[in-house]
């Protein structure tokens, strides 16, 4: 039976594993391991929603991809790498640390189980088995949607995941989608319409977004207009929701003044956004 566009948005809230198991780890101002194999994806489950602070060494994406979405982070390493701290800083204020290192191995598992953290003042949460039913394949969900979309844009073919239904659409737009954004009295981003997919009634639409000011940005997922006049996401009846895969960006002419827009509707995205 079809999931609705609620019940995935609910689990995105909810932050729900998608995997069968978690290894939980309560945060107790200690810095979390987190040991990744050369290729494998890791998921950690976060408390609440944040922004992930990377160190110089891992800023590049050519070594080490990351996003998040509705409070899960999705961790793929694609070199080799020693101990770097990373900081997770939640929609609290406070931050959690991470010690992660990379290894190859000969034969890398398919997978990686997920680690859930939680706070120390908090209970441990009961495990959620979101695996198939009987023989029914689950759904997609909301984040192996983004996730897929993600892995499409940036990793090679090689290491993405596929998802069951998801099959690339039409984008339906052109040009400058510079209104998607409220950039107020000074524009200076450019949003060019790239790729598309959808599996079970939802469509992932990737936008590629460029600084062309002089001067650092720092994007705010709540600045997405989906529709005219719209200031806030998540007004508009088929728009589901959206994400940005680096929110920090580096001046025009530098490396890492780029970055991808994902956004998530109910209804092909050219006509969610008609009239911006």
């Amino acid at each position: 039976m079809k999931q609705t566009t609620a019940a995935i948005i609910g689990m995105a809230l909810t932050v729900i594993a998608t995997t069968t198991q978690a290894g939980t780890v309560v945060w107790k101002k200690t810095p979390i391991p987190v040991d990744l194999v050369v290729g494998v994806e890791q998921m950690v489950v976060l408390p609440q929603d944040g922004a992930v602070g990377l160190p110089p060494a891992l800023a590049n994406t050519h070594i080490f991809r990351t996003l998040v979405t509705g409070g899960t982070a999705y961790w793929t390493a694609l070199e080799a790498f020693d101990n770097n701290r990373i900081k997770v800083r939640l929609d609290s204020g406070e931050y959690i640390l991470f010690d992660v290192s990379a290894r190859v191995e000969k034969s890398p598992p398919a997978s990686q189980e997920s680690i859930q953290v939680v706070l120390a003042n908090e209970g441990v949460p009961q495990r959620h088995n979101m695996a198939q039913t009987g023989n029914r394949q689950a759904p997609a969900t909301l984040f192996e949607l983004i996730r897929y979309a993600a892995q499409e844009v940036y990793s090679p073919v090689r290491l993405v995941a596929p998802v069951p239904g998801v099959r690339p659409v039409p984008v339906g737009l052109s040009g400058n989608m510079t209104a998607l954004y409220d950039q107020g009295k000074h524009p200076g981003l450019i949003l060019q319409p790239h790729r598309a997919w959808s599996v079970d009634g939802l469509y992932v639409t990737a936008f590629i977004v460029t600084n062309e000011h002089t001067h650092r940005m720092v994007l705010d997922n709540r600045k997405v207009r989906h529709a005219p006049g719209a200031r806030r996401n998540g007004v508009a009846p088929h728009f589901v929701a959206s994400t940005f895969f680096e929110t920090d960006l580096a001046p025009r002419g530098n490396p890492g003044n780029r970055t991808t827009l994902f956004v998530v509707t109910d209804q092909p995205i050219r006509s969610v956004v008609r009239g911006i």
